[in-house]
């Protein structure tokens, strides 16, 4: 399955998201949906560990690296190639989220733990409402799965789906997961968009 980290790097509607994203030095207005988030939600602290899956373009560690300072780590991970950030916090790696071995590889690369995932990924669209819906929930299931084993106890996570059938069955099973779920739409989130973020904090069992 071939899949887009965010629908905005194949299209950017010129509104003022878009432009003030140029304007900000932003690479992409998806960067005010996670900016939201964080007014909101205060995900991520100074000094935190950020893992940003399905990174590109690299909006959403723009955002997280301004946030950690100097004393955090933000690892963007992508299947493709990114375009290098110029902090010094930042980390690119080139990794498909759905390969087997992702999580062994970030822990053979020495990042066993993070305070907080993020995830703006989602699927190439078909155009299908049930076949996106369905792609994205994949895809959801696979963010869920790399988070558990991979965040700290009371760490956060920030996911993006596709509203649809299988939206209650994600909210459920990151409730068995985290002491707090919510279902957020940002205020930058394009209008008629079936974009939703699932907010979970405070990861309680800890997987091997």
């Amino acid at each position: 399955m071939y899949y887009t980290a965010n629908i905005s790097m194949v299209y950017i509607p010129q509104d003022k998201f878009a432009k003030r994203a140029r304007r900000e030095g932003f690479r992409a207005r998806s960067a005010y949906k996670l900016l939201d988030l964080q007014k909101k939600f205060q995900l991520i602290k100074e000094g935190d560990k950020v893992l940003d899956l399905g990174a590109a373009p690299g909006s959403w560690v723009q955002v997280a690296a301004q946030v950690v300072g100097e004393k955090g780590v933000v690892l963007g991970l992508d299947r493709g190639v990114m375009k290098p950030l110029s902090w010094p916090t930042v980390r690119m790696l080139q990794k498909d989220i759905l390969d087997e071995d992702t999580v062994e590889l970030l822990r053979k690369q020495g990042h066993r733990e993070f305070d907080v995932v993020l995830s703006d990924v989602a699927p190439n669209t078909t155009g299908v409402r049930e076949r996106d819906q369905a792609l994205s929930h994949e895809l959801s299931l696979r963010v869920l799965d790399i988070a558990t084993k991979i965040l700290k106890r009371g760490g956060s996570m920030v996911m993006k789906v596709f509203e649809g059938p299988d939206t209650p069955e994600l909210m459920k099973e990151a409730g068995k997961l985290f002491s707090s779920v919510k279902l957020v739409k940002p205020q930058a989130s394009t209008k008629g968009s079936k974009e939703l973020y699932i907010v979970a904090r405070g990861r309680q069992m800890k997987q091997n």
